[in-house]
C-alpha cells in the first residue's frame, strides 16, 4: 500500500511544502531587496554623515559685497607752520612803515607812538620823502627807543628861534620840535640868558643850538672861545 500511494503522488508529502518554501524565500528576498535598496539610498542621500559633519556644511562659497564706504585714507603729513601772529610781544609796539612819506610827516607819527627820531639827510637835493628806516618796518619795538629815519634829499633850511628868557626845558623843547639840537654849556637849570647863534640866524637841520642857562638873574655870557 505505501509503495501505490506514493506512486498515485509524484510529489507525494513534499508538493505542498516545496510549494511553502518558496513563497517564503521569495518573500524574504523581496524584503532583502527592500533593506539593500534603503540602505543604498541613505548613503547616497546621508552618506559619510561623520565625514560631513566632520568637514563642516558643504554650501555655496559666500561673495563678498564692496563696501559702500569708501576707504579711509591717512593725509601725508607735512610741517605745520604756525600762523604769523601781527601782535608784538607784552610792552612792545610794531613799528610803522613810514617809507615814502614826508620826513616831517614820518616824525609826527613816530613821535606820537612815543619814539625818539634821528634823521639822517642826503647829500644834496630837495627830496623830502624817506628812503629807509632802522629798525625796518614790522618789527617789534619798545617805547622810548630811538628810530634813524634816512632821508632822500638834503637838510632843509631851519630859522632858529629866539629863546632869551624862556625856561632851559622849554627852549630845549622847541629846537627839537623846530629840527635843532639842544646844547647847554652852562648846565640845563633856570632861564636861557642868551643863546648862540641868535634868534633868526638860518640853519640846516640837526644842526645845534647853545643855550647858556642859569638860576640866576641876568644874562649869562657864553664863555670866550
Amino acid at each position: 500500500m505505501t509503495d501505490e500511494a506514493v506512486a498515485g503522488h509524484p510529489d507525494g508529502e513534499r508538493g505542498p511544502s516545496n510549494r511553502t518554501g518558496l513563497y517564503v524565500g521569495a518573500a524574504v528576498g523581496l524584503v532583502l531587496c527592500a533593506v539593500v535598496g534603503a540602505l543604498g539610498g541613505y548613503l547616497l542621500a546621508g552618506g559619510g554623515g561623520d565625514r560631513d559633519r566632520q568637514a563642516g556644511p558643504q554650501g555655496p562659497t559666500p561673495t563678498l559685497e564692496p563696501s559702500s564706504t569708501p576707504p579711509r585714507t591717512t593725509p601725508s603729513r607735512t610741517p605745520s607752520r604756525r600762523p604769523s601772529s601781527s601782535a608784538p610781544p607784552a610792552g612792545q609796539m610794531v613799528l610803522p612803515d613810514v617809507v615814502g612819506k614826508d620826513f616831517e610827516e614820518a616824525r609826527e607819527e613816530l613821535r606820537r607812538m612815543g619814539l625818539g627820531v634821528q634823521f639822517i639827510f642826503g647829500r644834496a637835493g630837495d627830496e623830502r620823502s624817506v628812503a629807509s628806516t632802522n629798525p625796518r618796518a614790522g618789527t617789534a619795538v619798545k617805547r622810548g627807543i630811538t628810530v634813524r629815519v634816512t632821508v632822500v634829499g638834503a637838510p632843509p633850511d631851519v630859522v632858529v628861534p629866539a629863546l632869551t628868557g624862556h625856561s632851559c626845558d622849554q627852549a630845549a623843547q622847541r629846537l627839537v620840535d623846530d629840527g635843532l639840537y639842544p646844547a647847554y654849556p652852562t648846565g640845563r637849570k633856570g632861564e636861557v640868558r642868551s643863546q648862540e647863534p641868535a634868534g633868526g640866524t638860518v640853519l640846516r637841520w640837526n644842526e645845534r643850538v647853545a643855550l647858556y642857562c642859569s638860576d640866576s638873574p641876568g644874562p649869562t655870557v657864553p664863555p670866550s672861545p
